[in-house]
């Protein structure tokens, strides 16, 4: 009985393992705050109005350096009263990466205005619905917190610490139609100019 009993507790423990996520401290700090950007104008940090935009952490395999190899997790965070802030939570636990084990992140953000997830934002955004909408560095390797059966890793935080993102962000604008069209006809202008010149 007592070897049944053993091996059932062994069984539990293998699947309890072998299912369990990192950890992640989902947040950014002042020295590493979001800013915001419209026509290649600074506007500085982003406004400090509660639940204005937000945040989702993006995951890919350690040394990843294309962003578009990274997948979302779900885990979302929305920007705090504090300006150039965002806030997801302390301890996450990021789907589908191992716990005390290396990997790549990347944060993209956006208006809450564009949508709930990035993939409709990102869409909205570049059709010229407006709003801001950016993503950081990438950090890789990216040490997510947890016990892999080593013992346990601290958590790391998403920005700063030894494996985090060193510095913020800028959310931007898609250019104006009419900033456009202004440039346009600029640079058929001096063709032209150039052409009746020679």
């Amino acid at each position: 009985m007592k070897k049944l009993l053993l091996v059932a507790a062994s069984a539990v423990a293998f699947i309890t393992t072998a299912r369990a996520d990192g950890l992640i401290h989902f947040l950014n700090q002042s020295a590493k705050p979001i800013t915001l950007s419209s026509n290649g104008i600074d506007l500085g940090l982003m406004p400090g109005v509660l639940g204005q935009y937000r945040f989702e952490l993006f995951v890919a395999p350690t040394g990843t350096t294309d962003p578009f190899q990274f997948t979302p997790t779900g885990l979302q965070g929305t920007n705090i009263t504090a300006a150039g802030r965002f806030i997801g939570g302390n301890n996450l636990v990021v789907p589908g990466v191992s716990p005390g084990l290396n990997g790549a992140i990347l944060v993209r953000g956006w208006s809450t205005s564009l949508g709930n997830d990035y993939s409709t934002a990102f869409s909205l955004w570049s059709s010229g619905a407006g709003g801001f909408l950016g993503e950081s560095e990438i950090a890789t390797p990216f040490l997510y917190g947890g016990d892999s059966g080593n013992g346990v890793i601290p958590t790391s935080p998403a920005f700063g610490g030894v494996y985090g993102i060193q510095q913020g962000f800028t959310l931007s604008t898609v250019p104006e139609p009419s900033s456009m069209a202004l440039a346009g006809l600029g640079a058929a202008s001096l063709l032209i100019f150039r052409r009746r010149k020679k």
